[in-house]
C-alpha cells in the first residue's frame, strides 16, 4: 500500500507516520525508516521527508525519482539484514545529492518454549533477562497463533513426552533454530524419525539435539545457560541460508497453520498443489478436497 500525504513533507513528522510505525511494530513487522537529512541541487526529495521500506521491498511514502528508488530500497534491506543504522548519500539523475539516514526496526526476539520443568524455568528466566518474549506452548495446535520471524527460536524440553511431535510441527514453520533438550541417543531417534517421514537433511540442520553449547553443564541452571548461549550466538549470526527455498510459506487448507513448503505432505487437486502440516490433515483433505478448496 502506498501512502499519499497531502502536505509537502508527505509523512514528515505527522501523526500518520507515527501511527503507521506503531502499527507495524505491534504487528511484529520488520521495516526501515528512511529520513532525508539534506539535499544539494535538484531533487524531488526534501529534508524531513520520511519513507517506510518493508522487508519485502515494498514501501510507503514518497520515495523520490526512479534514479534513487532502487538504491534506497537496497540500502534499506541491507540495514534490516545487518540490524544497523546507516547514513548514505545518493546522486540524483539531474546532478543533485540526497543525504539519507536509514534506521532498521527489527522484529522482536521471541523464544517458543515447550515443557514444564526446572530447565524450562531457568531458560524462561534467563531469556526474559536477555530481552526475549517467551511464548509457552502446551500443544502443537497453538503454533498457528504464533508469528514466526527470523528472530523466533524454539526450545523443546519435554523430557521425551511428544518431543517428536513438537519438533516436527516447529520444523514445518520454517523456524530458524529448534533446540531439543535430550541425550544423544534420543536425539538420534528423533532425527531418524524425521528422516523416515521424508524430511531432507538440509532442513534437519535447523534442529539442534542435544541443545546448547557444550560447557559440561550438569544442573538445570547450567543447561539453561548453555541453551541460551547457543541461541544468542545464532541470533547474532547472519542467516546465509536460501530463505526463499527454505522458508517459503503456505497455509494448510485443513487446519489453517502456516507451514513451509519443505513439508513432505502434499496433494495435487485440480492441477494445484496443497501442503499439509501432518499426515492427518493430508488424509482429511484427500477424503473430501472440495470442502477445503474455495
Amino acid at each position: 500500500m502506498i501512502y499519499e500525504e497531502k502536505s509537502s513533507s508527505y509523512f514528515g513528522h505527522s501523526y500518520k507516520f507515527i501511527n503507521r510505525v506503531r502499527d507495524l511494530i505491534e504487528n511484529d513487522e520488520e521495516f526501515a525508516i528512511v529520513e532525508v537529512i539534506k539535499t544539494e541541487g535538484p531533487s524531488s526529495l526534501k529534508p524531513g521527508n520520511k519513507l517506510i521500506v518493508k522487508s519485502d521491498g515494498s514501501f510507503e511514502g514518497w520515495i523520490g525519482g526512479f534514479c534513487t528508488k532502487d538504491e534506497i530500497i537496497r540500502y534499506s534491506l541491507e540495514a534490516m539484514e545487518n540490524g544497523q543504522s546507516i547514513y548514505v548519500n545518493l546522486n540524483t539523475c539531474h546532478g543533485g545529492i540526497v543525504y539519507l539516514y536509514i534506521e532498521p526496526v527489527i522484529s522482536k526476539k521471541k523464544l517458543i518454549l515447550v515443557g514444564n520443568n526446572p530447565i524450562t524455568y531457568y531458560i524462561q528466566k534467563l531469556g526474559e533477562m536477555l530481552g526475549f518474549t517467551i511464548i509457552k506452548l502446551e500443544s502443537t495446535n497453538e503454533l498457528v497463533k504464533v508469528k514466526i520471524t527470523r528472530n523466533t527460536f524454539a526450545v523443546v524440553a519435554t523430557m521425551g513426552e511428544k518431543d517428536h511431535e513438537f519438533a516436527e510441527s516447529l520444523l514445518n514453520t520454517g523456524i530458524r533454530y529448534i533446540g531439543v533438550v535430550a541425550g544423544k541417543r534420543r536425539g538420534e531417534d528423533l532425527l531418524s524419525y524425521l528422516r523416515h517421514k521424508g524430511y531432507k537433511e538440509e532442513f534437519l540442520t535447523r534442529i539442534k539435539v542435544p541443545a546448547g553449547i557444550d560447557i559440561r553443564a550438569i544442573s538445570p541452571e547450567e543447561i539453561a545457560l548453555s541453551v541460551l548461549a547457543e541461541i544468542v550466538k545464532i541470533s547474532n549470526t547472519k542467516d546465509t541460508t536460501s530463505k526463499k527455498e527454505e522458508t517459503e510459506e503456505v497455509v494448510d487448507p485443513v487446519c489453517g497453520m502456516t507451514i513451509s513448503k519443505s513439508v513432505p505432505y502434499y496433494s495435487i487437486f485440480r492441477d494445484k498443489t496443497y501442503y499439509f502440516c501432518s499426515k492427518y490433515c493430508k488424509d482429511k483433505f484427500d477424503n473430501n478436497p472440495e470442502i477445503y478448496v474455495k
